[in-house]
């Protein structure tokens, strides 16, 4: 029977509440904590870290796609907010291409331009950076200081680095735009501060303690001050360049992390992820990264974890609603948990499996047909799967290890193209493993049953 009015207006209520990639705030009634006692809270140990540091921090964050990494950025911000603590958010993707590559001058500039960005806009303090904004000030910097070209010989088609970056800031070129958007003025601006990167820092410095003195001037002396620049771990590059943007980001965070530090400032910068596979020893700053919501046991038949498979059975009950949980599911838990059961520790992936159940559907309830086709659609996404990709997801499933073999970047990018798309999932059980998703494990046994390797390669 074709679906009443009734539930065509209760089906569009339950498809626009599951957007796959919409972060939500914790007051958000979609909302469902994620991490638990008795495991380790990331929320909780970033904010204590900041608790516990005097004056100034600095902490690196981490989440695969999909992993709610900025709805936890979210709640960290509340909960300090709660507790009186200014907080400066900012999202890296407003001033970085995450196609290209990552160069610590560009980064500097874009820490202290987002700074200033985001005490322009907060009505709290209302602090005016408009005559004086940190885009003013380098602009002003490049445009007045006398620099000295090392390399005369690399130029534009007509012009040197320094006479391309200055000319276009004379002509009233968009500094904050161009170093997201033309490549070769950022490329050219790189060359230009090259060799003056304490001097610019210096001058970061003194502009970011300039907008802590401000604050601390309206709100009190004792106020903390932490700035968070979300989505930097999105810098990935392209199948064409992702191996010169890997090395351009493990350059910027191994070599020159500590110029990220602000003073009298708490920062928290979000990373790409696989960041811990090429330095896991460049930094002795914090690093947290999301996990995989644990589905299963670390063991070889993967018993059945009742506490994440309960979690993600909340997430289908915040999302639909009691009544649509009726009408949709007809009360049935076997569909929802044969739903639940693909979604490999992965709330983005949950959605997807119920966006392509709830998309087609003409008549409530869903029919286990619907179910298994909405399933087919999602694992269809992760093929198909070269056979080299098979023996490594096949190592992977057996050792529940990454199964490196270098931190080459080839071999960097694979891995981080398996763990972005989740076909290999990052868990925790008191320590790091690593296991493939429930999706692609019945096409990679075949390919790997099917195109044995030779036995010195086993």
């Amino acid at each position: 029977m074709p679906l009443t009015p009734e539930q065509k207006i209760l089906k569009k209520r339950i498809y626009n509440r599951l957007k796959v990639d919409e972060p939500i705030h914790p007051n958000d009634d979609r909302y469902v904590l994620l991490y638990r006692p008795p495991h380790i809270d990331p929320v909780a140990n970033l904010k204590e870290h900041i608790d516990l540091t005097d004056v100034e921090s600095m902490q690196f964050f981490s989440g695969f796609r999909g992993s709610g990494k900025s709805s936890e950025l979210f709640r960290l911000k509340d909960k300090l907010e709660q507790e009186d603590v200014f907080v400066v958010y900012a999202n890296a993707l407003d001033y970085i291409n995450p196609s290209e590559e990552l160069d610590i001058t560009d980064l500097i500039i874009v820490v202290a331009g987002a700074f200033s960005d985001a005490l322009e806009k907060d009505d709290r303090i209302k602090i005016n950076t408009q005559d004086e904004s940190y885009w003013t000030r380098i602009k002003n910097y490049l445009i007045n200081t006398k620099l000295d070209i090392t390399d005369a010989s690399v130029k534009t088609e007509f012009t040197t680095p320094a006479e391309s970056v200055i000319g276009g800031l004379k002509s009233g070129i968009d500094l904050k735009l161009a170093l997201s958007t033309t490549p070769t003025f950022r490329q050219n601006l790189q060359k230009l501060l090259a060799n003056r990167i304490g001097e610019l820092k210096r001058d970061v410095d003194n502009f970011i303690q300039d907008g802590v003195k401000e604050v601390k001037l309206v709100l009190g002396e004792d106020t903390k001050v932490v700035f968070i620049l979300d989505s930097l771990e999105q810098i990935r590059g392209s199948l064409f360049n992702e191996q010169s943007v890997i090395q351009s980001v493990e350059r910027t965070f191994s070599q020159n992390y500590r110029l990220l530090k602000l003073p009298s400032v708490h920062s928290i910068y979000t990373v790409p992820p696989w960041l811990k596979f090429v330095m896991p020893n460049s930094t002795t700053e914090p690093f947290t990264i999301l996990h995989s919501i644990k589905q299963w046991q670390n063991d070889p038949d993967r018993s059945y974890s009742d506490e994440g498979n309960d979690l993600f059975g909340e997430i289908v009950l915040k999302r639909f609603g009691t009544d649509g949980m009726q009408e949709f599911f007809g009360n049935d838990d076997g569909k929802i948990k044969k739903l639940v059961s693909y979604c490999g520790g992965s709330l983005r992936d949950l959605l997807r499996l119920l966006n392509e159940a709830v998309l087609p559907v003409q008549n409530f309830p869903v029919t286990d047909e619907e179910i298994e086709r909405a399933i087919n659609n999602v694992k269809s996404t992760f093929l198909p799967i070269a056979i080299d990709d098979a023996h490594w997801l096949a190592k992977i499933e057996k050792t529940r290890e990454a199964s490196l073999a270098n931190t080459q970047g080839i071999n960097v990018g694979k891995l981080t193209r398996f763990l972005d798309t989740h076909f290999v999932l990052y868990l925790r059980n008191g320590q790091e493993w690593y296991d493939i998703h429930p999706m692609v494990r019945e096409e990679v046994a075949n390919i790997v049953k099917n195109n044995p390797l030779p036995a010195t390669n086993q």
